[in-house]
């Protein structure tokens, strides 16, 4: 375990009290009846040597040996390989292929137009004009006298009912709302937001590097009886541990704090007043009124209509006819000949061409780098711890092996 510069100093201390304190022993007594305290001996008082043995006890000092563990934090200096990369431009060959035109010769087959003249019959069609006689009917317009019935409008005056509506004021009361506006008092409850000053624990670490002494060499020395703790002689080493701090920091924190507000809130009110209303309300009367009337009136009247009258007659017209003419006619027809013609054209060919090309490559190359690195280190330390027991003592007269004699003081255990 790790030992902290508290426990040293309490650790010391404990042995320098050790040391200046003598070790305590039990005292064998005996009550008499007169409930005097004196050793197995005749009592002045009571003249007489029976007593009644009472349980005695003695304390007992003894020193444990304790082994502490201590874990160390020690700087350490290690070989790591690390590793870096390096390029090397190497040359390799490499085979490519080259593709070019070559010249070549061959026959290619082309054809060309001839026109060769030739006689071909031809049948045409020539339109002529030929007389021809045909019966055809016309129509003449003739105007026949008919008669008809005409509707005339005519204007009458007749009397006419009309019913017309007159306006008549009239008086009542009635009760009509009036609006007011009052103010009323509402009281409202609301939250406010209320700032307070409150300590709030905030928890720090920090590390804290603590120079602890360390015991180098163990010496014990007894004298007069008084029993010695083991001596020590202090050294100084560093030992690194964490701290946590807890402070109180005065924040600032908001709560809800309900606040009454009396707020002015219009309301409306309607009142109904009487009041005097002069309306005016329609009454009927029926009257006679002149009118004008068109009325339509039966008439008979004469007019001419047109009728067509058909007549026959004949006629000679020119009627277009059709007649066909075969007759020679030349024309020139295309013929395709065909011929062979030797072409050059370029042909493209391949080949592999030898070549290199440059590239870097990537080397890794270890090496060795020191490194420190902090070791986590255990070592045992022994130190020595009293122990008190307290021993019953036989209620007897006689001493009980190995316990010292009353007066006598114990002696300090030699390291």
């Amino acid at each position: 375990m790790t030992v902290s510069s508290r426990e040293m100093r309490m650790s010391w201390s404990l042995a320098i009290g050790l040391t200046l304190a003598t070790a305590t022993t039990g005292s064998a007594s005996c009550g008499h009846k007169c409930r005097h305290m004196k050793m197995h001996s005749a009592c002045g008082s009571c003249a007489t040597t029976a007593c009644s043995a009472v349980a005695a006890t003695y304390q007992e000092t003894t020193y444990e040996t304790v082994t502490d563990t201590i874990s160390e934090q020690v700087p350490t200096t290690q070989m790591q390989t690390r590793y870096r990369t390096e390029y090397r431009t190497e040359t390799i060959p490499i085979s490519r292929t080259v593709s070019e035109l070559v010249p070549m010769t061959k026959m290619e087959t082309r054809y060309r137009t001839e026109y060769k003249t030739e006689q071909v019959p031809t049948t045409r069609l020539v339109p002529e004009q030929v007389p021809t006689t045909k019966t055809q009917t016309r129509y003449r317009t003739e105007y026949k006298t008919e008669n008809y019935t005409v509707q005339r409008p005519t204007t009458v005056t007749v009397q006419v009912p009309r019913t017309v509506t007159d306006m008549v004021p009239t008086t009542e009361t009635v009760n009509q709302p009036r609006y007011s506006t009052v103010m009323k008092q509402v009281r409202q409850t609301l939250q406010v937001d209320q700032p307070y000053a409150e300590q709030k624990p905030i928890t720090t670490t920090r590390e804290v590097i603590e120079y602890v002494d360390v015991p180098a060499t163990t010496t014990a020395s007894g004298q007069m009886g008084v029993m010695a703790s083991p001596q020590q002689v202090p050294g100084k080493r560093a030992v690194t541990r964490t701290l946590s701090e807890t402070k109180l920091v005065p924040m600032t924190s908001y709560r809800k704090v309900p606040v009454e507000v009396v707020n002015q809130v219009p309301e409306q009110k309607v009142d109904y007043v009487p009041t005097t209303v002069t309306r005016m309300v329609p009454q009927q009367r029926t009257e006679m009124v002149p009118a004008t009337k068109v009325e339509f009136v039966a008439e008979v009247a004469t007019r001419q209509v047109p009728v067509l009258v058909p007549e026959t007659y004949t006629t000679t017209v020119m009627v277009s006819q059709m007649r066909s003419i075969t007759e020679l006619t030349t024309r020139q027809v295309p013929v395709q000949l065909s011929e062979q013609v030797p072409v050059t054209v370029m042909t493209p060919q391949t080949r592999q061409v030898a070549d290199t090309i440059t590239r870097q490559v990537p080397i890794s190359i270890a090496e060795q780098v020191p490194v420190t690195v902090m070791t986590t280190q255990t070592r045992q330390m022994t130190r020595q711890v009293p122990v008190t027991r307290t021993i019953p003592m036989p209620a007897t007269s006689t001493v009980a092996p190995g316990v010292p004699a009353f007066g006598a003081v114990a002696g300090s255990p030699q390291t």
